[in-house]
């Protein structure tokens, strides 16, 4: 890295230290950052002379901990999806919601709500990425139908199949239970209200593992970003890396859907934002999403969780967020429709 770089990571990565030690301090009981500060410090065998009460050793370990990693995970592996999406189909107006992966993956996640009684994660992750993958595929032929690498043909496909999976979502909910009605339609808000370790331990080694790959492979998006015939010169396929990179982005976003449902415009907002501060080398691009997207995530619960008396499902506050950003992108890219 350079060192305009080295500095930009350093105080995105300082940023996303801070917001998280101000979500751990936050809630309906409020633990003042000076006590959370020195719990972390013990959790690495540092000895403190500040203490803490056992309810707030339970409530730091058992609530908060696991929210701020998940919500953390969640904001990386939707921010790295859109990057390398964005990349991949070389179009600054592309992310998972947009393609209608979260779509398809909601459809997956509902479909087995409604299906059966019982049921584990996994489950409702390999459903959710099965539909994902179902999805954008189903965008892309559709685009190709018309034989355009028009921006707006694209986007409109995905309108299409979001449009047609949220129908079907809408569907299972007019024949479901009661008590499965309001699961789903809890679920599709998207929220991190029961957020617990077990969620963690589902999406940690997906996010990390993908991410990691994709980095390693940051390269070869560099070269695929400049086209067809320039990756076939450096012996790369590119129709083939286009799959096995819409399958990683796919298994990232669904993963996350699976747990805590819906949640557009991340994938979006966070990778324009990296890009215009960082530059478009996809190595620090990946690494800049992945932890500006956890930062921006978590600024979300804190809002979410702070602004009224009820929680506010953080789905909603990123679509507040998101859709003026995207009409400005909009806006800035109609030369190129």
């Amino acid at each position: 890295m350079s060192s305009q770089q080295k500095m930009i990571t350093a105080i995105i990565f300082i940023t996303l230290i801070v917001i998280s030690l101000i979500s751990f301090s936050q809630g309906k009981y409020e633990i003042d950052i000076r006590i959370i500060a020195n719990w972390i410090y013990s959790k690495f065998g540092f000895t403190t002379n500040v203490l803490w009460s056992q309810e707030q050793e339970l409530i730091l370990n058992k609530v908060r901990l696991p929210r701020v990693i998940l919500v953390s995970l969640v904001g990386s592996s939707l921010a790295v999806s859109g990057s390398v999406l964005q990349s991949v189909f070389k179009n600054p107006l592309v992310s998972p919601f947009i393609l209608g992966i979260s779509a398809g993956a909601s459809f997956g996640v509902s479909l087995i709500i409604i299906s059966f009684q019982t049921y584990n994660a996994l489950f409702l992750q390999s459903s959710a990425f099965a539909f994902g993958i179902l999805a954008v595929f189903s965008v892309i032929l559709i685009s190709k139908l018309f034989s355009s690498n028009n921006t707006i043909v694209l986007i409109l496909s995905g309108v299409i199949i979001s449009a047609f999976f949220s129908s079907l979502v809408s569907l299972l909910q007019y024949f479901s239970e009661e008590q499965k009605l309001q699961s789903i339609l809890f679920w599709t808000f998207g929220s991190f209200t029961n957020s617990s370790w077990k969620d963690v331990y589902l999406v940690f080694p997906i996010t990390l593992v993908c991410t990691f790959i994709l980095i390693t492979k940051s390269w070869r998006l560099n070269v695929l970003s400049l086209g067809d015939h320039e990756s076939q010169i450096l012996g790369i396929d590119s129709n083939k890396f286009r799959i096995v990179l819409i399958g990683i982005t796919t298994l990232l976003t669904s993963s996350v859907t699976a747990v805590c449902g819906p949640i557009g415009w991340v994938g979006l907002l966070i990778p324009h934002i990296v890009r215009f501060i960082g530059g478009a080398n996809n190595f620090y691009v990946i690494i800049n999403s992945f932890l500006l997207g956890a930062a921006f995530m978590q600024l979300v619960d804190l809002i979410a969780r702070s602004i009224a008396s009820i929680e506010i499902p953080v789905g909603i506050v990123t679509a507040i967020i998101g859709l003026p950003f995207f009409m400005l992108i909009l806006y800035k890219s109609k030369t190129s429709y």
